[in-house]
């Protein structure tokens, strides 16, 4: 009965982050955002959004976070189906937890915090999407200036070669460039849309070429030589980059190696001997020194990882 109760409790409470996350995502919608949305309805599934990011009203702070952060991943959720997705796997996670431990009140506790965890389970994925997408945006963006660079000495205009390079790149910056001159095609100026580029792909990279243009813009000077300038750079942060990664992926797969350690004993061990192991899995008492081994584990391994990360 009390496992029971429990788990209604769970149900409810997973409904209600579903309900407030729903009209918290959604907000208030004029008459022009409420036809936007009807455009957006009527686009081809799948497809390019019809409506500019420079033409959305801006919603609650924590929205538009989210918002961006989903853009930036590449993943096609609303917020509502993000905030839903989260309490999902944070009541799933929880459930789990409270049947292996058959209603005991320490795994009560337990199935709490593993409903926190499985809660930032999908910002945790898709902080690993946005750092995907950053890397692979970054890869593309020498091949990009360099063909904009003989564009604009071939006699193109600026937008003319973002409109070339943009047909002949490969997603993820094809996309990003489609997005600008759209942009520009429907009223911002080309400072507005380069700023809104920077701002849904996130890249250090990007600002740098993004802030090259604007003080060419406005100081005036021959765009192509201030591009090929910032190409040699990125450049050299790319050898740069390559060089750290080498020195500290000895380290990295050290990490890995002390991090699967336990695991792979504990295996040995059960191989020879599962009468020895088996209190851990049947006792209360071992659930829980396994749970907090398994936490444990994984806290090691990222902070070795973090520690062996160098941002430049």
């Amino acid at each position: 009965m009390g496992l029971a109760f429990v788990a209604s409790v769970a149900a409810f409470l997973g409904v209600l982050l579903v309900v407030v996350g729903f009209f918290q995502a959604r907000g208030r919608k004029s008459f022009a955002q409420h036809r936007l949305d009807i455009l957006e309805a009527y686009s081809a599934p799948g497809a390019e959004s019809p409506v500019p990011l420079a033409l959305r009203e801006q919603g609650s702070a924590w929205a538009e976070r989210t918002r961006s952060q989903l853009e930036r991943a590449g993943l096609a959720l609303k917020i509502h189906e993000y905030v839903a997705l989260r309490a999902l796997t944070g009541l799933i996670a929880f459930l789990v937890v409270l049947a292996l431990g058959g209603g005991n009140a320490l795994f009560l506790l337990l199935g709490v915090l593993a409903g926190v965890g499985g809660f930032m389970l999908p910002p945790l994925y898709v902080r690993m999407r946005i750092s995907r997408q950053a890397r692979k945006f970054n890869s593309q963006l020498e091949e990009m200036i360099t063909m904009v660079s003989n564009s604009l000495r071939a006699g193109f205009g600026l937008l003319q070669a973002f409109d070339l390079a943009a047909e002949q790149l490969q997603p993820p910056i094809s996309t990003e460039l489609h997005r600008l001159l759209r942009d520009i095609r429907v009223g911002a100026t080309l400072e507005d849309a380069l700023g809104a580029m920077s701002e849904r792909v996130g890249s250090y990279d990007l600002d740098v070429i993004i802030t090259a243009i604007l003080i060419q813009r406005s100081v005036g000077s021959n765009l192509a030589e201030v591009l090929d300038k910032v190409a040699y750079t990125i450049r050299e942060r790319v050898r740069l980059k390559g060089e750290i990664n080498t020195l500290t992926s000895q380290k990295k797969l050290s990490g890995l190696v002390v991090g699967l350690m336990p695991p792979a004993i504990m295996l040995i061990i059960m191989a020879m001997s599962f009468e020895y192991m088996e209190p851990l899995f049947t006792t209360g008492t071992g659930r829980v020194l396994l749970a907090i081994a398994v936490g444990l584990d994984i806290a090691g391994i990222i902070a070795i990882r973090r520690i062996v990360t160098i941002d430049i």
